[in-house]
Formats: C-alpha cells, sequence, structure tokens
C-alpha cells in the first residue's frame, strides 16, 4: 500500500521502490497498488537516477522471491515499460528440450540462481544485469547473443551505465555460450584452446570471473541435469587455465601417462582398473588392452552394459597397447568390480562375446517396450512418441590432422559405443570424446582422425560442416496410431551412410 503522501505522477522512481521493497520482504504489491502505478507513474528519465537502477538490482538480486514481484509489474504493463525490448521474449518457447520455462521465465531463473552467486564476484552488479539480459536478443530472427550485444549497448546507456560496464556488460552477452560449448566440445589441455577463449574475452579477468558465474546461473536455470558436477568441473577447468593466461603464467603441460598404467601396458594384457574421479559420483576407469580396431566401442559397450554413463574417454598409445581412460557415473549405487569388467573386455575382445549386439539388443527391447505403449491413453489423450533424426556437426580443431564432430541424437543406454562402432567402421581413429546429455538429448564430441585413404574427408572438412546418419528406431506419428518405422541403427552408420550433406 502507497503511503497517502506518495505521488507517483510526480515520482517516476516509486514504481521500482515499491517493486525492491516487495521483493526483499516477500510480500506481494497490492492490487490497488499496481494498478495505481500503472496509472500515473511517468516514464522514467534517461539515463536513469543512480538510485533507480539500484532498486533493479535489488529485485534482480533478491532471490525467488523476485519471480511474483516481476510477474505483477509484467501484468499491468510496468516491467515492459521499464524494458521495452522485454516485449520480443515474453512468453516466447524455447527452441531445445533442454528448456523448462518460456524465454522470459528463464531470464528471470537465470537472476534468480545468479543471486546466491553475487558474492562470488567483484561487481555482482553486472552479474545481475547480464543474467537478465543474456537472452534479450531471441526472438528477432538472428544470432541472439550477437543480436543481444548490439541491444544492450543502447539499454546500457538508457540504464545509466559507465561506457566501461557497458562494454563489460555487452561482452558478457555476446559470450554467455562460450564457456560451456568450449568446455563440452573441446580438448581443454591444448593451449590453443585456452588462449582462444581468453582472446575472444580480451584478457580481461574480471569479465571471465563474472562469464563463470552467469554460466553457471545459466545452466540451472535451463532445466533439470544441465549443470551436473561433470560439467562444473570442466568449466572451472576452462576458467582456470584461461585465469592463468591473463595472468602471464605458464600453462601446465600436458601429464604422460602414468608410470603405474605403462607398467600395465608392458605385458600386452588385458588390465581394468576403477578408482575415484575429481567430483561426487564420478569414478575414472581404466581399460589397458593390445591395440586394435573397434577397441574403444567395444570397451564403451562393456560400460554401457555394466550401467555406467560415460562422460568422456581419452585414447592414449603406447608400444602396441590402448590406454583408454573413462570418466563414468553409475546409472544406481557403486559401480561393478574391475575383475567382472576385465572378464566381459576380455570377451568382447576376443569374439567370444558380441557386447555391441547385447547393447542393440537390449536398446530394441526397451524400443519395442515404448513402441507397445505407443497406443496407451493418458489422460484421454492417445500416447504418441517420436524421435528427431540424429544429425553430425563438423566443428572446428586447432591440431592439424585431428577432426572434431559433434553428434546429436536421442539419447540411450549404450550410444557412445554404437557412434563408437560406426566411426571405427569407416575407418575413424578415435582420439577422445566427450557426452553431454540434455534431456532425452545426447550431443556427444568426437576427436578423429582418418587414414590416408580417407584424404577427401580431411580435404573437404572445413567446408562440409553437416553430415547424417540414419536415426535409430523411429516412431512415425498420424492423427489414429503411432507405428515404428524400421531404420538401420547407429551400427551401420559406416563410411558408406557418413554422408555429407551440401
Amino acid at each position: 500500500m502507497l503511503a497517502r503522501d506518495a505521488h507517483p505522477e510526480r515520482d517516476p522512481g516509486l514504481m521500482l521502490r515499491v517493486a525492491a521493497a516487495a521483493a526483499d520482504t516477500g510480500l506481494p504489491i497490492g492490487a490497488a497498488t499496481l494498478s495505481r502505478l500503472a496509472t500515473c507513474t511517468p516514464e522514467l528519465p534517461t539515463p536513469w537516477p543512480r538510485e533507480v537502477l539500484d532498486d533493479l538490482l535489488v529485485v534482480l538480486l533478491a532471490g525467488p522471491t523476485a519471480v511474483g514481484t516481476i510477474e505483477a509489474l509484467d501484468r499491468t504493463g510496468l516491467w515492459g515499460r521499464l524494458l521495452p525490448e522485454w516485449g520480443s521474449i515474453r512468453d516466447l518457447p524455447p527452441r531445445d528440450v533442454a528448456h523448462k520455462w518460456t524465454v522470459d521465465r528463464h531470464v528471470i531463473e537465470t537472476a534468480i540462481h545468479a543471486a546466491p552467486l553475487s558474492t562470488r564476484v567483484a561487481r555482482p552488479d553486472l552479474l545481475a544485469l547480464g543474467a537478465l539480459l543474456h537472452d534479450i536478443g531471441k526472438g528477432r530472427g538472428a544470432d541472439h547473443s550477437v543480436l543481444g550485444s548490439e541491444m544492450v549497448m543502447q539499454i546500457g546507456e538508457r540504464l545509466g551505465l559507465p561506457p566501461a560496464d557497458i562494454d563489460v556488460l555487452s561482452k558478457l552477452v555476446r559470450h554467455h555460450l562460450l564457456l560451456p560449448v568450449v568446455a563440452t566440445r573441446s580438448d581443454l589441455n591444448d593451449p590453443k584452446t585456452i588462449e582462444g577463449v581468453s582472446e575472444a574475452l580480451g584478457g580481461d579477468p574480471q569479465l571471465l570471473e563474472v562469464l563463470h558465474a552467469l554460466t553457471e546461473a545459466d545452466s540451472k536455470a535451463t532445466g533439470p541435469g544441465v549443470w551436473s558436477d561433470w560439467k562444473a568441473s570442466l568449466v572451472e577447468k576452462l576458467v582456470s587455465r584461461c585465469r592463468m593466461v591473463m595472468a602471464g603464467e605458464a600453462l601446465p603441460q600436458a601429464k604422460p601417462l602414468a608410470p603405474h598404467y605403462l607398467s600395465l601396458a608392458a605385458d600386452h594384457g588385458v588390465h581394468v582398473e576403477i578408482g575415484p574421479g575429481d567430483s561426487a559420483r564420478m569414478y575414472q576407469v581404466v581399460m589397458v588392452a593390445p591395440d586394435k580396431p573397434g577397441l574403444v566401442s567395444k570397451a564403451a559397450a562393456v560400460l554401457a552394459l555394466n550401467s555406467l554413463g560415460v562422460h568422456s574417454a581419452a585414447v592414449n598409445s603406447h608400444d602396441g597397447v590402448a590406454i583408454t581412460e573413462f570418466v563414468v557415473s553409475p546409472l544406481f549405487g557403486s559401480p561393478p568390480a574391475a575383475e567382472l569388467l576385465r572378464q566381459q573386455f576380455v570377451g568382447a575382445l576376443g569374439g567370444d562375446v558380441d557386447v555391441l549386439a547385447m547393447v542393440e539388443k537390449r536398446d530394441s527391447e526397451a524400443s519395442s517396450f515404448a513402441s507397445e505403449r505407443a497406443g496407451e491413453v493418458v489422460a484421454g489423450v492417445p500416447v504418441t512418441r517420436s524421435a528427431a533424426p540424429p544429425r553430425i556437426l563438423w566443428l572446428q580443431s586447432a591440431i592439424p590432422g585431428q577432426l572434431l564432430l559433434e553428434v546429436r541424437a536421442m539419447d540411450r543406454p549404450g550410444l557412445l559405443a554404437l557412434l563408437a562402432h560406426a566411426l571405427e567402421r569407416a575407418g575413424a581413429d578415435i582420439r577422445w570424446a566427450k557426452v553431454n546429455t540434455f534431456g532425452s538429448t545426447a550431443a556427444d564430441v568426437f576427436c578423429v582422425t582418418v587414414p590416408g585413404s580417407s584424404t577427401y574427408l580431411l580435404r573437404s572438412s572445413s567446408s562440409c560442416r553437416r553430415c547424417w546418419v540414419p536415426p535409430p528406431t523411429y516412431w512415425s506419428t498420424s492423427p489414429s496410431a503411432i507405428s515404428p518405422a524400421p531404420v538401420t541403427a547407429a551400427r551401420r552408420s559406416t563410411g558408406a551412410t557418413l554422408r555429407c550433406a551440401p
């Protein structure tokens, strides 16, 4: 309720003072107050007075109570008067399945998740404004990061920010996807990767600090599972190494293979070891065996059959022996004994056990079960299921002779093994892989080399950016029924079907 002597018609900043008080206390703004503010409040002067900007920051950093406050202002048209650009993202649906919220609500959720991180940065005001504006360029038909960074230049002037802060805020919006993309798709042990990120950020450690916090808040606001311990560790590793480059410090050299692993390789036998990983519920599985084609896919299949989700894989070769290091997390409980994995790995390498066929059979049974349920009716609505066709994107690699490709597909157990098998049959040699899961969608990145007979692929990789493979079991929809259409599985995605789109 407004005081008797309040005069909103002569006090344009009153609206945000009321909002700040509501968000700070967690109390709702009265309907009569909202109506009076909406009717009487004049436009704010440009640039905003500093105290008005401070009240906006109080709202943004209030945490969960900001939701009700901002939604109340938006319902009455007050929020759109503060930020006219908001109209393009209001109720805008997300473009990918990982996002839980509409774009406008996602932005508010990002601010909520940024609030607990405000003491981690020297400029919490830039973090709050970055959370508010990082997706402001969406809904306009262009790259939202680029367009948004340009829009922020004008918005920053309107808010009364100094030029230096406007520049940082614009770069925050421009690069708000940089850290998670690089961390999950690149080799963080490659100095060129670290130098490229540092250069993109202009060598500014303050920008890096705020961007790190914004990345975490943005990921947490996207949806369940998007920000995991594994992803957090990758981003932290990237940020810490960028700090070193910005400070003029030498990056750590790539660690040589541990002498223990070399001793395991010396007898040319098969060995499996399991140890704790770098974060909670993560484990490191090291599988050592004589190097031969198909080794990575068989190793990944063994892990899949034991309900171990793979987050990354790295392959090293020493004297004809492959040393493959996996970072995994068990689907349930603890990982199985190393000896059990070793026995299955030995059987797979010797041809006694077709682990890839076992993975495909289990996937086929799960698909059949889902297909049987497709005719069910839930709450009077027929259950329908569909799967997006897989897609392959060629990515840039800073290392000559290596190719990076990202495979996007519907996630399922054993997907890494089947994709690795497809690449191996196509003649590719897998050097490392990173696995990213967004809801029911997987985005796996592989670093591969190809033999001399595949020079066409190397020669055309710079211009050929998109390839496709046939999808796994694909559910076609119709008004009356859902019928599974038989399409070849990933195991048949060999050199003959790994085709480049124009």
